[in-house]
This record gives structure tokens, C-alpha cells and sequence, in this order.
């Protein structure tokens, strides 16, 4: 229902800002719809008449697919669906407020206005069908079905076919300015002819924007600013932007600050090597997050992941869900449910375990053991180990995805021999919050050992 409800605000709001755009003109007594209202049936008439078809089909396969409420899709795309659906309001809405009056639905050939290039058209010679692009994309991505998608991709075939319509127009009628600004601006994002130093100015403004809207998608998920190390997703975003501006001013010849060419090099030595340095980490807990637990293991340990008074937080409810997927298949095994209680737990995480695992898993008693004195992950595994008693045995842990690396790596240091992962889910889409995250962790346990 969430997601129903933040779909049509998206849409409300993409076409609340077009019919009042039009009512304002209207009453200026501008006609703002000039859609197929040319006297001449040429070419650009007939692209104008479908464009305006298959426009008004996507708003309507839209409604129809969010009131069906499926999506074909996983949560990650739908939350990524709902970054783009803001993000193109966001656009349209400067596009035909920097327009003002000059703005127009089709081509207006019988009017004369001057060409805009300033705010938003510095950087797009088609922001508002860019608006358009993402929000449709944004909406597809969250609702995912078929013809969705085949509609979509039609009107965005159409906009395109369209754009060249306008520009075909724009350079009869503004001349050599249009094509001045042409070379200056791309038609969709991005100043002119990409460069190296252009390039990484886009990387940098495309990672700030996405770190700034993740930030507020953490916040939403993850139990907001309770999530530990939300922060530093602002901290991402921030340097981006100081990226983007120190680039643009490379770009135009105007660095902020002309630093010694040894610094730069300095600079940028060190980060190649601790970008490749996180590359390597992130590719060993991912790595660690997809491995295929082993078949018939002595044991298995559920690690503590925290409580609501006596019900598991969601990161330990599916270490629990995995924990019970992997008994019923390997009957053989032994699992130690590892975990004290804390300060604000009414029973220990230990307790918690078992008892999701006897009455809602139907796991026999016989087969689990408590380990209810330790807080961390290491003393998990510790105290775990000293109750089975033989570091040779085969054992699997049994932790949520992000954090399987750490944990076989504090492991094998704590004294196992035969150790391996047993991954449980790793929730999205905070999941890309904790995986990042994890790289420090990992650090922090390179640093100590």
C-alpha cells in the first residue's frame, strides 16, 4: 500500500505541476497546449498526434498497474523507481518554471519567442522531457509489468522523436545561436562534448544525488537516525559536490586552488589505493554474501543480532529464518544460539532463538544449544567455540549476508579450523547501507589484528 501511495503522489504531483503551469498561462491568455495544432499534416504533425497518444496511455497504464499493486520486480528497483520518479519532478518543475511563459506543449510555429538558456537549460536542452523520461521510468521500475514497459518505451520513443522535431525547428528559426548552444549543451544532460575531466564531474554529481536520496531511503528503512553510520551518506554526497565544483572550475580554467603538481599526485595515488583497497573488501563480502552453505555440518552458530523485548529486530528474524531453512535440510546438524540479553532485551537473544525455532519451526530441543553470556561478535564466536568443544568440527555461521566476511575472518583468529558461511538474507535496500558499511568494519578488524 506504501508503495501505491507514493506512486500516485508522484504522478499527482508530475501532472499537478503541467495543468497548473497550463491554467496560469491560460489565464495570461497563453495557449500553452500547441500539441498537433498546426494547420499543416506535415511529418512533425503526425509525430506531435501519436506522441500525444501514447502519452496519455502511460498515465493510464500507470493507474491501472498501481492499483494492481504487483511488480515484477525486486524491492531494491522499486525503491530505485521512486529515487527516479522524484528526481524527474524535480527536473520538470525547474524546466517550466525557468521557461515562464515561453513554455509550450509541441511546437508553437506561428509564435515568436526567444530562446531560453539559462538555470536548468545550462546543463539540458531538454529538461522537461527528461522530467518526463524519469518519472516514466520511475514509475515502470516500481510497478514492473510488460505492457507498463511497452507503453513506456513508446511514449519515450515518441518524446525522442518528438525533441528532434523541436530542434529541427529551432535551428530554422534561431540560426547559428541554436547551434552555438547546441554545441555548448547535450540534449538530455551534460555540457557539450564529453572529456575525461567531464566525465568524472557527471560520476561525482550522479553519486552526490543518488548518496543524498539513499540518505533519506536509509532514514526510511532503517529505523532512522538510530541507524548507525547514516551519516555517512551526507559525508558522500558533500564530497561529491565538492568534486563537481572543483571539476567545473578545472573545466573552465579556473581551479579554486592550483596545488603543487606533486600533491595532486600525492592525491591522487592515494585515492586509487584506497578505492582499490575498498573494491578488493566490498568483492570479498560480497563474495562471502552469495557462498552456497555446505551440505551436513556438525554445527551451525546463529550470532545475536539484537531485540524488540522478546521479538528478534529483522537482521536477527532472518538469521533465525535461515538458521531453521538449513535443520530441516541437514538433520544431522547442531545449532548453538549464540547471544546475551542486553540492557533493553527482556530475554536473552540466546532465548529468542530457540523458541522461534521450537514453536515456529517445529525444531526439536534436542538439537540446540544456548549460548546466552556474550555481546559481540567475537565473544559469540568465542563462547561458542568453548561449548563445542573441538575446533576441528565442521561449523557454518549463520549471520546476515554483509557480515559473513567479518565473522569467518574473527573466527578463524578466535581458533576455528573448519569454518564456513551459512548466509542469511541481507534486507534491501538498507542492505546496500550495511554493505558499505561493512568496509570499515573489515578495516577496523585489519587494524586490530
Amino acid at each position: 500500500m506504501t508503495y501505491r501511495f507514493i506512486a500516485l503522489f508522484w504522478i499527482a504531483v508530475f501532472y499537478g505541476i503541467y495543468f497548473t503551469k497550463m491554467f496560469i498561462q491560460r489565464r495570461k491568455g497563453i495557449v500553452t497546449n500547441q500539441i498537433a495544432k498546426s494547420k499543416v499534416h506535415d511529418k512533425s504533425y503526425h509525430i506531435e498526434m501519436v506522441m500525444k497518444y501514447a502519452t496519455i496511455a502511460v498515465p493510464v497504464a500507470e493507474v491501472i498497474s498501481i492499483v494492481l499493486g504487483t511488480s515484477g520486480l525486486t524491492i531494491i528497483w522499486r525503491v530505485i523507481g521512486m529515487h527516479l520518479a522524484f528526481l524527474g519532478n524535480v527536473v520538470f518543475l525547474l524546466a517550466v518554471v525557468t521557461m515562464k511563459d515561453s513554455w509550450r506543449a509541441g511546437v508553437a510555429r506561428e509564435e515568436k519567442r526567444g530562446l531560453i538558456k539559462n538555470g536548468i537549460y545550462k546543463y539540458s536542452r531538454n529538461p522537461a522531457f527528461l522530467g518526463f523520461d524519469l518519472v516514466y521510468i520511475g514509475i515502470m521500475l516500481m510497478f514492473y509489468n510488460p505492457v507498463l514497459m511497452v507503453i513506456t518505451v513508446w511514449a519515450m520513443v515518441m518524446l525522442h522523436l518528438q525533441i528532434l522535431q523541436e530542434e529541427k525547428y529551432l535551428e530554422g528559426e534561431f540560426g547559428d545561436e541554436y547551434t552555438e548552444y547546441k554545441a555548448q549543451v547535450s540534449r538530455y544532460a551534460g555540457c557539450g562534448k564529453v572529456t575525461f575531466d567531464k566525465a568524472v564531474m557527471y560520476v561525482y554529481f550522479v553519486l552526490g544525488i543518488w548518496s543524498v536520496m539513499y540518505f533519506f531511503t536509509c532514514l526510511a528503512y532503517g529505523g532512522g537516525l538510530k541507524l548507525s553510520w547514516v551519516w555517512l551518506w551526507i559525508l558522500i554526497a558533500a564530497f561529491s559536490f565538492i568534486r563537481v565544483f572543483m571539476q567545473k572550475r578545472k573545466i573552465e580554467g579556473s581551479p579554486v586552488i592550483r596545488l603543487p603538481k606533486v600533491l595532486v599526485w600525492i592525491y591522487r595515488a592515494v585515492f586509487v589505493a584506497v578505492l582499490t583497497f575498498f573494491i578488493i573488501t566490498e568483492t570479498k563480502i560480497i563474495g562471502a554474501m552469495t557462498a552456497e552453505p555446505k551440505e551436513n555440518l556438525d554445527y551451525i552458530i546463529v550470532l545475536g543480532a539484537g531485540l524488540r523485548g522478546t521479538e528478534p529486530s529483522n537482521p536477527f528474524r532472518v538469521r533465525i529464518e535461515k538458521a531453521a531453512q538449513y535443520l530441516k535440510e541437514n538433520e544431522g546438524t547442531i545449532v548453538v544460539a549464540s547471544g546475551g540479553q542486553g540492557k533493553h532485551e527482556s530475554i536473552s537473544e540466546a532465548e529468542c532463538a530457540r523458541r522461534k525455532l521450537t514453536e515456529v519451526y517445529g525444531i526439536s530441543e534436542d538439537r540446540i544449544i544456548l549460548e546466552e553470556k556474550s555481546t559481540d561478535t567475537e565473544e559469540n564466536l568465542k563462547y561458542s567455540l568453548e561449548i563445542i568443544g573441538d575446533p576441528s568440527k565442521s561449523v557454518g555461521i549463520v549471520t546476515n549476508g554483509f557480515h559473513e566476511l567479518r565473522a569467518l575472518s574473527i573466527a578463524n583468529e578466535v581458533g576455528y579450523e573448519n569454518v564456513s558461511s551459512v548466509p542469511a538474507v541481507t534486507l534491501m535496500p538498507v542492505g546496500i547501507h550495511y554493505t558499505v558499511r561493512e568496509f570499515f568494519g573489515m578495516v577496523e578488524f585489519y587494524l586490530k589484528h
